[in-house]
Formats: C-alpha cells, structure tokens, sequence
C-alpha cells in the first residue's frame, strides 16, 4: 500500500461483514483524499471464457441493468484482463483472432493485458501439456525455431493493434514443464537433459517475445506454476532463463489454507527475491447449480473453514486473500480466474458457481473488494507514532502491537471489526517516549473469541489515531 508523508497516516478499512454497506468505513475522519493502490499491485481477472459465452447467449446485469462485463470490471476497481491463447483450437475461441478482439475491448476499458501462453490447442495444466498438433513431429530443433516464430508472431500482431501486453506469461501451470514429452521434466524426467531442453524451449519462447519489441517497450516475463513451485523456478532460473515475475494458482480445495498460500509466497519471494503473483484464484458463493453440468466446486469438505459457499463466504474470502497478498513484500498481486464464466440456455458451466455474476447474471458483492477509491486520512499534527506493525500478521492465537512514541503521551489501543464497531480496548495508559508493545489474544471485551477474518487496531493520542489491519486465521 502507498503511505503517505510525514505525520500523516492512513486508515484503511474494508467491509467484510455487512456486505450490502460501501467496502470502507472512515473512522474518526478529519480529511478524506482520494487514493488508488499502487500500480504495481494487481487487481485482475482472467476473460477468457468472455467471447464464448456472449456469443452463446451470456447477458450480464448490474441493478437489473444490461452492462458490458469489461468496462464494469474497469470501474470497479481492476486494472488488469488477463487473456489466454491457444495455437489451433477446434473451436474459433481463445486463437489468435479472438484473443485480438478481447484484447481491443480490454485495453478500449483501459486495462493493461495479461497473455497466457498455452502453447497447445487446449487447456494446459499440471496433468497436460500436450504439443500444439502442427507440431506433433517436430525434431526439437524445429520445435524451438517454431515456438519463438509463433511467440513472435502473436506479440507483432498485438502491438500492431496498439494492445501489447505488459505481462506475458510463458506457459501454463508448467509444474512439470511444457510442451511434452520434449519440455517434461518430472519423475524419471527430472535429469540435466531435460531441464536443457526445457530451458531451450523457455529461452525460445521468450527471445521470441522480446524480438517483437521495439527500443521503447517493455513487458514483464511471467512463469506459472500451480503451487509450490520452489523446485522449479530452482531449476529453470539455475539454467539462466531470466523470469520477472513467478506466478503460483490458489484454489483451496487443491493449495490449502490461505496459511498455506502465505507460506507459499514467503518460501519463493524469499529464494528469489523476485515478486509473487496469484495468477489463478476463486471460491463459490453457492454450492447449487443452474444447469446440468457438474461443478467443480459442489462439496462442503472442498470449502475453507470459515468461508462458506455463499455471496457474503466468497466476497469474504476474496477480501481476506486480498489483503494478505497486499500486505506481504513479495505479493504482487491477484487475478481472479473466469468472474464470467456463467451457464446459459447454450452453455453450460462448471465454473458458474464461482463467477462473479450470480445465476441471472447479475453482479454479485465480492466484486467490490477490488475498489480502492476511498480512504480516510487522519492527521497526527506534529507528535508521531512510528513503526506501527504487529507480529506475526496473519496470526493464531496471539500478535503482538509494536510502536515507537515520539514523546510521553496517554495512549488507547482498540481493536475494531470491520465494520467499524468496537471489539475491545487492550490499553489505556500513560506511556513514555520510545519503543512499546501490546498483545492481543484475540478475544473481545467479555473475554470470548472472536471469528477468524480481518481487524483493526488503532492506536488513539490526543483525540487522532492511526490504524492498521491484521488477520486473524483458524
């Protein structure tokens, strides 16, 4: 989050409770500026699955309102489409074609562009990484050459229609590699004759990218794995290929705890030193279905403790995932994958469950967390709290409040919900200058534990405050 100069400090609260009230609350307001997270943070989604239902008969609603999913994303807070792309699938979507005119309409709602480089002619993922079929008997010479054209070729096009991307990702889910048997590198694969050629095909795939480009522009190379991941970027960037961002999938019900996830994003951006981007995210907001394709997510046991399936569960998971990737050094970071893959009366989904429209179409709440207009600013005149952090953040059962006071000063510690309401006073004391601490065990003011979900503790001098959230996990 960007922090303002000086004495002055920021309280940022997002709404996680009452879901139909606006996403911040501003507490004990003296000034209200607008403020938009830093650009380099992303607020994504992946729309893909866009043209194929629109063109299978996909409406979508605001207020009961038709809209344009594509603008309504842009106004509700992202800044990012990310787009797949396929060599030559059976179907006229997600080709190089489509991809161009989901690009235009992107960057027209003045997104920037994420490509997702397949390199097949379906879906890509831990379990397949099939060659595209005008590849299929290649020697791996040629192989190499044709990915580079290919790569080269989609860019060129892109930037000749003013929609280059400013992230290409080079593959999908590559846990094992790309384009097998050639760039596959697990079990009995996992020698240095298979990183090599995996590292060729990635060297490939990426000089063919930056040769499209012209002195002036830039993009970032991005590399996907589904989780983990430590072993391959090990691996891949031990052989020399040069990667800026590493890019890892949450879905609980196969990456775990949102514990789990932070772990995740500590473990590489500690190694690497390179940011952490959540490429591939959703949850349900209904184990129910609208047509009579299986969903993915339809079980209780494949839900987290503490988020439910409903509308209130996923705008409470999404707020919460956000906040935690906001709030670690290495998170770059989100995009949520497929917010419009609904069912229609031509199209069934087994996403539907977990778009961000609601079975009419309609938008739902968790669209919201996205927006980061609004803050409310309170200004601490000349006296000073410094270095305002808790530890550890996310935290069970306990975290410690660390402060620095500038002078001597009667000083109260509150924590809030998220909806602004009281949930305990921890201190009220007098305190001289210097460095203080305070714990909270989190229970309320009658000693009873609270949910797990998002906080606020703000630290009171003279009638101004300062805030900061924590997270309090299960």
């Amino acid at each position: 989050m960007q922090k303002a100069p000086g004495s002055w400090g920021f309280l940022l609260i997002r709404s996680g409770i009452n879901y139909k009230m606006k996403r911040y609350i501003l507490i004990g307001m003296l000034t209200v500026f607008s403020f938009s997270k830093s650009n380099s943070f992303i607020n994504g989604v992946d729309i893909s699955m866009l043209k194929e239902v629109e063109e299978n008969g996909g409406l979508f609603y605001e207020n009961g309102n038709q809209i344009d999913p594509i603008q309504t994303f842009k106004n509700k807070g992202i800044n990012t489409a990310r787009i797949k792309i396929w060599h030559t699938p059976t179907l006229d979507y997600n080709n190089l074609q489509s991809v161009l005119e989901i690009a235009d309409r992107a960057k027209s709602a003045g997104l920037d562009l994420l490509l997702d480089f397949h390199y097949s002619d379906t879906w890509a993922d831990p379990s397949n990484q099939s060659k595209p079929s005008a590849w299929d008997d290649l020697t791996f010479e040629i192989l190499c050459d044709s990915l580079e054209q290919y790569s080269r070729h989609v860019i060129t096009k892109l930037k000749n229609q003013n929609t280059l991307p400013k992230y290409v990702q080079i593959g999908n889910e590559t846990d094992c590699g790309l384009l097998w048997p050639d760039g596959y590198v697990c079990g009995e694969s996992n020698n240095d004759s298979q990183w090599n050629k995996l590292r060729e095909l990635f060297m490939h795939a990426i000089e063919g990218v930056n040769s499209a480009l012209d002195t002036q522009d830039t993009l970032e190379i991005i590399s996907h794995v589904s989780s983990g991941g430590n072993w391959f970027f090990n691996n891949l960037i031990g052989q020399g290929v040069n990667i800026d961002i590493l890019s890892i999938s949450y879905y609980p019900m196969w990456h775990g705890t949102l514990t789990d996830l932070i772990q995740n994003i500590d473990g590489l951006g500690n190694e690497f030193q390179k940011p952490v981007l959540i490429t591939e995210t959703a949850y349900p907001f209904t184990l129910q279905w609208n047509d009579n394709t299986n969903n993915i997510i339809g079980l209780e046991n494949q839900l987290l403790e503490n988020y439910e399936a409903s509308e209130e569960g996923q705008l409470s998971f999404l707020n919460d995932l956000i906040t935690l990737v906001d709030e670690n050094d290495h998170g770059l970071g989100i995009c949520y994958w497929a917010p419009d893959w609904i069912s229609t009366n031509q199209f069934g989904s087994p996403w539907e469950n977990q778009a961000l429209f609601d079975f009419d179409g309609e938008l739902l709440d968790a669209i919201s967390v996205f927006d980061n207009s609004s803050v409310a600013i309170t200004r601490i005149d000349n006296f000073k709290i410094n270095n305002i952090y808790n530890y550890p953040n996310p935290f069970n059962p306990r975290t410690t409040l660390q402060y620095n006071l500038s002078e001597d000063a009667y000083v109260s510690v509150t924590i809030f919900d998220m909806l602004g309401n009281r949930v305990c006073n921890i201190l009220n004391t007098n305190q001289s200058s210097g460095n203080k601490s305070v714990q909270w065990n989190a229970t309320n003011d009658q000693g009873r534990s609270v949910s797990a979900g998002v906080y606020v503790y703000s630290i009171e001098i003279r009638g101004f405050r300062q805030s900061k959230k924590m997270i309090f996990i299960k």
